[in-house]
């Protein structure tokens, strides 16, 4: 062989320099103008909405990390280092997946990840020798924290539109005015307590088994556990119930997020009836969750010695009616069942609109009137939603005479509602709606006199309700993200989806914070519940008890 045909072989020759540094150039140019668009689009999250903001962040990120990576990684590979970047990718998200765990998302779909050997609270369980008839010790024990001088009967509170008219509590000065009776785990679900006496029952998700609960308000002993064998879960809305027991003449009243509806004595926790919601309906569990995704989330209504809540069933029964059904409050005889549209995440209330007492139910599409007798349809409003997606979650509450305010997430809004008469019949109308004002998602709004507060797109903000006027918004850093809100007397007491509890003014001339309560330490979707000076607040691992200072 000679030397010229020895010099044509081609021999292997290294990428030049110039052509790798451009790539690094490139994915460097590439993360700055994610960068500045993620800033763009952040800057106007809070007048549009969070949870498609942060989508958006997140397509714009992960094609800005996937570009950059695969620069770097081509950079590397022209050095012969082709396993650098692979091995360094899996050697962090290793690390990281080893201490911690994905823990589902929050309210505005930011993921949240928990630390995995964080120490776990105890389940409470029924002691062998809990005494059922326990009610006369406590109330024997003549202390303050033993019974709560005011009942929280339900959904929203007594009234159940979020409003207490009576505030029974000074307002803390610091959190060591607060006495804290009783911390501990708890099994999940949002749902939140109802309190009467000396006894506060929620609803809670156990392994399979679905609970409904009743605690001593004066320790948190567990008095009896209610359950079943279901389970409701989603990817998005986590797991276990997320309605609110009712509590009526000595009998709690509770839906499951599966359909399974009980009435149980409060003291002795003997079930008086129950209902499977699926099996009046026709319908599996697994059909029922393809259109309503995220768990029946109804709270009882109990009205005229009727027990009113959502039905929901497939299209073939719409003519029979599965917007509400209504069950004797007694014995659980079915009395009726009404309304074409499927339902929604809200729960039906009880208002007085044109001189006439009805049920007020929020639909996945419509807000209907409701004759209170025989569950006839009396008007209709159209409210866009989709249960399966953008659903309505929130309920109507009573804004003026003949007037209600039904809002929405999902860069929905509110709108204002005004139902009159044309001769025999009833018409609802919106005097407004606006997709810039309250723009409540998991929540729904405190109306005092003529202003409305409310957790709108995440923010605390207070409304002027005739004219939709913004009055003030929480700052952003301060923002309650999708926690809950209630009106007690002058004060709002706002969870945080983080977990803590905050204290403001209910003044609509300014936002004034009176006090932030550390209390959960993971997402709260629960209502707070307010009874007397208890303060009850739960998520779907740990409850809290605090009894608030004598006013």
């Amino acid at each position: 062989m000679t030397a010229d045909s020895d010099d044509s072989v081609a021999a292997p020759t290294q990428e030049s320099p110039i052509r790798p540094r451009r790539r690094l150039r490139r994915a460097l140019i590439v993360v700055l103008v994610a960068l500045i668009a993620i800033a763009a689009i952040q800057a106007v999250a809070d007048d549009t909405d969070h949870q498609f903001a942060n989508f958006g962040c997140y397509l714009v990120g992960l094609v800005a990390v996937l570009y950059s990576l695969i620069q770097v990684h081509l950079h590397a590979s022209a050095f012969g280092r082709r396993y650098l970047v692979p091995a360094a990718v899996g050697i962090v998200l290793g690390g990281i997946f080893s201490l911690v765990r994905f823990d589902g998302f929050s309210g505005e779909m930011v993921p949240q990840f928990a630390y995995r050997f964080g120490e776990e609270l105890h389940l409470a369980r029924v002691s062998p020798d809990a005494a059922v008839n326990d009610a006369a010790v406590n109330i024997a024990d003549g202390s303050p924290e033993a019974v709560a001088s005011a009942d929280s009967n339900g959904f929203l509170g007594s009234d159940r539109n979020g409003v207490i008219a009576e505030r029974r509590f000074a307002i803390p000065e610091s959190a060591s005015d607060i006495k804290t009776l009783w911390k501990q785990g708890i099994g999940e679900g949002w749902s939140s307590f109802a309190v009467v006496g000396d006894r506060a029952v929620t609803l809670e998700q156990r392994d399979e088994r679905e609970c409904l609960t009743c605690y001593r308000l004066l320790d948190g002993e567990l008095l009896w556990n209610r359950n079943i064998e279901t389970r409701h879960e989603n990817a998005l809305g986590g797991i276990g119930p997320r309605s609110t027991p009712t509590i009526d003449s000595g009998r709690v009243y509770a839906q499951g997020a599966t359909g399974q509806v009980w009435c149980v004595d409060l003291i002795s926790g003997d079930v008086v009836w129950s209902h499977d919601l699926l099996k009046i309906a026709g319908w599996d569990q697994l059909a029922s969750e393809v259109a309503i995704a995220w768990g029946r989330a109804g709270s009882p209504l109990i009205v005229d010695g009727l027990c009113v809540l959502p039905l929901g069933g497939p299209e073939s029964m719409a003519k029979s009616g599965r917007s509400l059904i209504a069950f004797d409050a007694a014995d659980g005889t079915v009395k009726w069942t009404t309304g074409e549209a499927q339902i929604s995440y809200g729960s039906p209330m009880l208002m007085t609109i044109a001189g006439k007492r009805q049920i007020v139910s929020v639909n996945e599409a419509t807000v209907t009137g409701h004759s209170i007798e025989d569950g006839k349809v009396l008007w209709q409003f159209s409210w866009p939603g989709q249960s399966n997606a953008g659903a309505n979650c929130a309920s109507t509450v009573s804004a003026g005479p003949d007037q209600f305010l039904v809002g929405k997430g999902y860069g929905g809004g509110s709108a204002l509602v005004k139902v009159s008469r044309e001769g025999d019949e009833m018409i609802a109308n919106a005097v407004w709606t606006s997709s810039s004002v309250l723009k409540t998602k998991f929540t729904h709004a405190c109306v005092d006199g003529e202003v409305a507060y409310a957790i709108s797109n995440g923010a605390l903000e207070a409304v002027e309700i005739q004219s939709e006027e913004s009055l003030w918004r929480q700052p952003r850093s301060e923002r309650l993200g999708q926690g809950q809100l209630l009106l007690v007397d002058d004060v709002l007491v706002g969870q945080n989806e983080t977990g803590e509890v905050v204290f403001v003014d209910a003044n609509p001339d300014q936002y004034v914070v009176r006090i932030n309560l550390p209390a959960l330490e993971t997402k709260t979707w629960n209502i707070p519940t307010v009874a007397g000076q208890h303060l009850l607040v739960r998520n779907d691992r740990e409850a809290i008890c605090f009894f608030l200072p004598a006013k």
